[in-house]
């Protein structure tokens, strides 16, 4: 990711308009806190693209059911304009939803409103699928939810002010321990980038009383702030020397704020879970069926995301159906989804979600809430079991597909 900071940061530059849209993934507000609060996850902007432009890719389906099936109706959350549920967006728009049997009705509905919900009976959502912290927080709470699948891992950053990141790097650790824990930090509560950085530094030994000592807020180094555009600002200005930050503002205000990437999050801990997928256990249960064809869609959609990765033509075609279906510009779409800003992961990843429930908790992410999470079990949170017979139904009826092996592999490593 770090090789691609400059080239995507110029990129970038051309999206300011778009600051106040752009996603935040799993941090969102306590449960206990207003549920009509806005959601970091929440993007209204609504610029338009020149439709006449996109083309339509067609491409060898050897997945495509021979079969008429009826799955019913799931209700799943596409946040207006987000992008980071690009696969959910593809499988809608690609049309892999309705070949796998399975009607979605996207409702624009996010954060606390979206679990309430999905957890209360009646309730007009069955899948949310943005946010992370915010979930475990409801589960704290008492609502019965079950993390079903993966939307994106990783996208977090540590920002400096240009021509200070090489101070806080180091050539045998990814950051310099002592500048780092010595330097004035901001970010925004709960911020993920410093959740990573913070149990990084735990795990290479950085003794526990040295990161409280910097996050006291009487006596500490540490400033919190209300949102990622007053971090930038405050590092900009010289009131805080390292921030943290969600990749994409980081790379979109770094002209504008004077601000460089020291570390990507994602260096610090590969692949750790941003935006889960959860509904509650009795929807799983009902909806079963519903469910395993719409993971089995979402497989498809992320095979044809990858594909864009080696083939021009598909890369194009996606680029166009999620700008068309977002409203947002092709540049920003292109740098966001292939430029190295955020990673796409389908898989549950059961491991992934216990790791970052174990940091968010050493970090105090979870100190108001009713229930331990320092010693509660999550995976009785987490249900990949539709996941992995839409992945085996795959792979049976497709054994010579290697990007669905590697699913297989991946899933197996990681549940």
């Amino acid at each position: 990711m770090k090789k691609n900071v400059r080239t995507i940061a110029s990129l970038f530059t051309t999206a300011v308009l778009f600051a106040g849209s752009l996603t935040a993934c799993g941090v969102q507000g306590s449960i206990a806190e207003n549920n009509n609060a806005a959601d970091p996850n929440a993007a209204t902007e609504t610029a338009k693209v020149d439709t006449a432009s996109v083309e339509t890719v067609t491409t060898q389906d050897t997945t495509a059911p021979s079969e008429n099936k009826d799955f019913g109706t799931l209700n799943v959350s596409f946040p207006t304009g987000n992008i980071r549920v690009t696969v959910d967006i593809l499988a809608l728009e690609k049309g892999y939803f309705e070949e796998e049997g399975v009607e979605i009705v996207p409702i624009a509905i996010i954060g606390n409103d979206a679990l309430t919900a999905i957890n209360e009976d009646g309730g007009q959502l069955d899948i949310l699928t943005a946010g992370f912290v915010g979930d475990v927080q409801a589960i704290g709470a008492g609502y019965d939810l079950k993390f079903v699948g993966g939307t994106a891992v990783e996208g977090g950053a540590v920002i400096a002010k240009k021509g200070n990141a090489d101070k806080y790097k180091a050539t045998d650790t990814l950051i310099n321990f002592d500048e780092v824990t010595t330097a004035k930090i901001g970010f925004k509560r709960n911020e993920a980038a410093w959740i990573v950085t913070r149990q990084y530094l735990l795990d290479n030994g950085v003794d526990v009383g040295v990161i409280e000592a910097i996050e006291d807020e009487d006596t500490g180094n540490i400033s919190y702030y209300g949102d990622d555009t007053a971090t930038a600002q405050a590092v900009q200005k010289g009131e805080i020397e390292l921030g943290f930050l969600p990749m994409e503002f980081a790379l979109l205000y770094a002209d504008a704020y004077d601000l460089e990437v020291v570390a990507a999050a994602g260096d610090l801990s590969p692949n750790y879970v941003c935006c889960r997928e959860v509904t509650s256990s009795k929807r799983y249960t009902e909806k079963y069926d519903s469910f395993v064809a719409y993971e089995t869609a979402r497989i498809r959609a992320f095979e044809y995301y990858k594909q864009g990765e080696t083939d021009d033509a598909v890369k194009a075609d996606v680029v166009n159906t999620v700008a068309n279906y977002s409203g947002k510009e092709t540049d920003y779409v292109e740098t966001y989804l292939y430029g190295g800003v955020t990673k796409f992961a389908v898989d549950p990843n059961t491991t992934g979600i216990e790791n970052y429930v174990e940091a968010a908790y050493n970090s105090g992410v979870f100190a108001s809430s009713a229930v331990d999470f320092g010693s509660y079990d999550i995976q009785k949170n987490v249900d990949t079991s539709a996941y992995k017979q839409a992945l085996d139904n795959l792979i049976d009826a497709n054994p010579e597909n290697a990007f669905y092996a590697s699913l297989l592999d991946e899933y197996e490593a990681a549940n």
